[in-house]
């Protein structure tokens, strides 16, 4: 394998796993089963900088996300590291456990709550990486009562190079696969040239962004030293729509020149986050405005419920005195009989007394003559 810089593989892994839908699509492809149950992965949100210290820039780049928990207030941050030797690293969990450190340290600082990490490691260099526990770091005859004063944690880890071409496309139709593609095959530049179909799979749609391809096309030119003309005719057996913008593209690297076309780039890059954030900020003012509508439907369901209610206590009200009425009529009806046919008392004196009409106190006696 050729030995390259590191930096063109930072910025094409940063490039990549900066979007948040290429490191949502990530971690729900790679992540276990029993962890994607409890992230809540739709509201992952991208942590601006990073926790790589200048000790472990030799080790790695990050990317970190803020992921909460399904039905819960806890968050915990998702690293996504990527390994920059082409080579194992003999001893990850060091240099993982002083990332952690190293951040929870500066989270401590800045007075916040300390948040779990998960840290994920992308490799893909050619040689075989065995992940192991830390514990087999140490002598095979350390006691077992010795093993619960050892830091113990697991990491995530994804070696793109060991993945077949079979395993990266059947992750389906997405950025992720096509990054993973170009991370496998940069090490061989020929490969690239006679399988262009391959590695931009599926990039030829028009929703594509032309930002990814961008950087997709000046990773490739910055690890590979190839022909005008071998780099011409590459692009020409591509598909025509990929064809037309991947030889945009070319041609502003070699006019502009790679490093000021990754500029470029970077500015292409920053106008379709700032696109997406549009469209994120109106997706929650429209979120918003139909929860106000639905606030404002349920205040009116609500006073009309109180209105309704006032109306029946009302009607109840009415009810309660007429019935009250009622009763009072009928003992002022029975003292009148009382008075007449028992007490013997006059009609017009029962009248001054009960302020009733003399008519209405002979028809209720003969009522209740004629009924008895």
């Amino acid at each position: 394998m050729p030995k390259k810089p590191s930096k063109p593989h930072d910025e094409f892994f940063k490039a990549t796993f900066s979007r948040v839908k290429v490191a949502r699509e990530y971690l729900q492809k790679m992540l276990s089963p029993a962890l994607l149950q409890l992230l809540d992965l739709k509201k992952l949100n991208r942590v601006n900088g990073s926790y790589v210290s200048p000790t472990l820039r030799e080790f790695f780049t990050d990317v970190v996300y803020e992921c909460p928990l399904k039905n819960s207030e806890l968050k915990i941050c998702i690293s996504i590291l990527f390994e920059h030797k082409s080579s194992p690293e003999k001893y990850p969990h060091f240099q993982l456990l002083r990332y952690m450190l190293d951040a929870w340290e500066e989270q401590i600082k800045q007075k916040v709550t300390l948040t779990p990490f998960v840290p994920t490691i992308i490799y893909h260099g050619e040689d075989n990486w065995v992940k192991r526990d830390l514990s087999t770091y140490f002598s095979e005859q350390i006691p077992t009562g010795l093993l619960p004063y050892l830091p113990s944690f697991d990491y995530h880890f994804t070696h793109v190079t060991a993945m077949s071409d079979e395993e990266i496309l059947s992750l389906g139709k997405s950025l992720l696969t096509n990054a993973f593609l170009m991370m496998k095959h940069i090490w061989e530049p020929d490969f690239v040239l006679q399988n262009p179909r391959l590695i931009f799979i599926n990039l030829d749609e028009i929703s594509s962004p032309r930002a990814f391809i961008f950087t997709m096309l000046a990773y490739f030119l910055k690890n590979s030293e190839l022909a005008k003309e071998k780099i011409q005719h590459f692009i020409e057996i591509l598909p025509k729509t990929l064809n037309e913008t991947i030889m945009s593209t070319y041609d502003m690297l070699i006019e502009e020149g790679i490093e000021k076309g990754l500029k470029i780039n970077q500015e292409l890059l920053a106008k379709e986050r700032m696109r997406a954030e549009e469209e994120r900020m109106r997706a929650e003012e429209e979120r918003m405005r139909a929860e106000e509508e639905r606030m404002r439907a349920e205040e009116e369901r609500m006073r009309a419920e109180e209105e309704r209610m006032r109306a029946e206590e009302e009607r109840m009200r009415a009810e309660e005195e007429h019935q009250k009425a009622e009763e009072e009529r009928l003992r002022l009806d029975n003292v009148i009989v009382y008075l007449h046919n028992v007490a013997q008392m006059p009609i017009i004196e029962i009248a001054s007394m009960t302020e009733r009409e003399i008519a209405y106190i002979e028809a209720l006696v003969l009522k209740k003559n004629e009924e008895e």
